[in-house]
């Protein structure tokens, strides 16, 4: 079935809804106002049922920012179920003839989307205050797992680590009116690829600011095992579900003979982010053949690449599933992958183990600090007042292993 999708279906009119900086108020978007930086340890000490925003607050959120924009609502949620796929759209036309008639006919259309109350309002607060999208799966195939209300509340607390400047700058997306005149003399299988670079949605999506919001989607990682993925000159983050949710509290993980008694699924969240921070660090906004084959990335800086490559980083805890993946990657019970990887991880660091980078890599913490953070600092796992691990027990050692056919 064929579907004409509406013009701000990909958020086009949104930022338009600003008000003049002179006078700031409720209508204003984006304000980072109720998802505040978290600088200390209480997000990482605690459990998926712990320190997320209460859902009565998500509704003074959500009305805060609706406050005089009676459409602000429809257009958002929209953004919220922008999807392509025809499954979807027949799922979406349903959903909205259902909701007819209701008191909120866009909100009720989210909450089918999310087959839960606590999730929809939470996706739509998240995107009102801190403008981050998180969606299902473009691809309705039935092997890609779903995000549910328990993932919403894990995304929160990460973007509270990561500061609103930060984010910022991830939501710049690259002009794209130019590229066919920029790419015209390469080889047609070289446009092509670049061209395929970009994800479905890039044209349609970007706004008017040129701005493109974060995006959270589950998917399916590299070979199926990929925890999460960042492509590279994408502010788009993908989850394979089922590995992600291997470092939810009282999950196992035999390699390392641990059981989490915190949500270490936030560490891994961090990591990512960090991966679209160094895809977009550098760039002031404006500049038109700011393409992904000519990225100025932080890991690429001839003089930053020195200071990555120089860091000592201890094993702990955002690249645990990868370390026993690529051994090669570990010396020592440290971190020593691409360059990279390596960026992303500390940056997570610096946010999740600062006392513990400072004293193994002073180098880059004093970098991050000065160059990347703006003098923020931050209180790590290692001041949460109680042990965020525990050893297997040896019947737990058994049954995992039962289970693994070992």
């Amino acid at each position: 079935m064929n579907r004409t999708r509406p013009l701000w279906a990909a958020g086009l009119l949104l930022c338009s809804l600003s008000v003049p900086a002179a006078t700031p108020g409720p209508e204003a978007l984006f304000q980072n106002r109720f998802f505040t930086l978290s600088t200390g340890s209480e997000l990482l000490c605690a459990t998926s049922e712990q320190q997320f925003m209460p859902t009565a607050q998500l509704a003074d959120i959500i009305r805060f920012y609706e406050n005089n924009h009676p459409n602000l609502r429809q257009q958002a949620v929209a953004v919220l179920t922008d999807h392509t796929n025809p499954e979807h759209l027949d799922d979406l036309a349903a959903y909205k003839d259902d909701c007819e008639g209701h008191t909120s006919a866009d909100l009720c259309v989210l909450e089918k989307y999310w087959d839960d109350k606590d999730a929809a309002w939470r996706a739509l607060a998240l995107f009102y205050d801190t403008k981050t999208v998180i969606k299902h799966s473009e691809d309705y195939r039935y092997q890609v797992k779903r995000f549910d209300a328990d993932h919403l509340r894990i995304f929160e607390k990460a973007i509270r680590k990561i500061p609103a400047f930060l984010r910022q700058s991830i939501s710049k997306a690259k002009p794209v009116e130019n590229l066919d005149k920029e790419i015209a003399d390469k080889p047609t299988a070289i446009q092509e690829l670049i061209q395929d670079a970009f994800q479905e949605d890039y044209k349609t999506s970007i706004w008017r600011d040129h701005t493109h919001p974060l995006t959270f989607a589950p998917g399916i990682g590299f070979r199926s095992q990929t925890v999460a993925q960042v492509f590279s000159g994408q502010n788009l983050i993908v989850f394979t579900v089922k590995e992600f949710d291997k470092g939810k509290e009282g999950a196992t993980y035999r390699d390392i003979d641990v059981q989490y008694l915190v949500d270490f699924r936030l560490p891994i969240v961090v990591h990512e982010i960090a991966h679209t921070i160094d895809n977009f660090h550098f760039w002031n906004g404006t500049d038109d053949l700011y393409f992904f084959y000519k990225y100025h990335k932080i890991s690429n800086d001839e003089q930053i690449m020195k200071i990555i490559a120089d860091a000592k980083l201890a094993l702990w805890p955002s690249k645990w599933f990868e370390a026993f993946e690529y051994l090669y990657e570990v010396n020592d019970g440290r971190y020593d992958g691409n360059t990279q990887e390596k960026l992303a991880e500390l940056v997570a660091q610096y946010i999740l183990i600062p006392d513990r980078l400072r004293d193994s890599a002073p180098a880059a913490y004093q970098w991050l600090r000065n160059d990347v953070f703006r003098s923020i600092e931050y209180q790590g796992y290692d001041r949460c007042p109680t042990p965020i691990t525990r050893p297997l027990s040896w019947w737990q050692k058994y049954a995992s292993g039962k289970l693994l056919g070992q």
